[in-house]
């Protein structure tokens, strides 16, 4: 069973600004938080689904093919979510 304390939209939301955006630092400002609160909700999303999502350097952030997956199904799980509400 799910635990509803986990916003997995949310997480889901931050994973796609991060990834689109090219950084924390920018995905932070777009959805107003602070760079360190999303690379702490990146590492909790990546230890609860038990794969690396994203390969970090100081220059560069790139996803792995498990990431890749996780986007594209993320984008689509969003973009229904609206769908629905509209």
């Amino acid at each position: 069973m799910a635990r509803l304390d986990i916003n997995r939209a949310g997480e889901m939301e931050v994973f796609l600004r991060v990834v689109e955006l090219g950084g924390f630092s920018r995905a932070a400002v777009a959805v107003n938080m602070t760079p360190s609160a999303v690379s702490k909700l990146m590492a909790r999303l990546e230890r609860r689904l038990g794969a690396r999502l994203l390969n970090r350097s100081t220059r560069q952030l790139q996803m792995t093919p498990e990431g890749c997956a996780f986007y594209e199904r993320a984008s689509q799980i969003l973009s229904d979510i609206e769908e629905a509400e509209r």
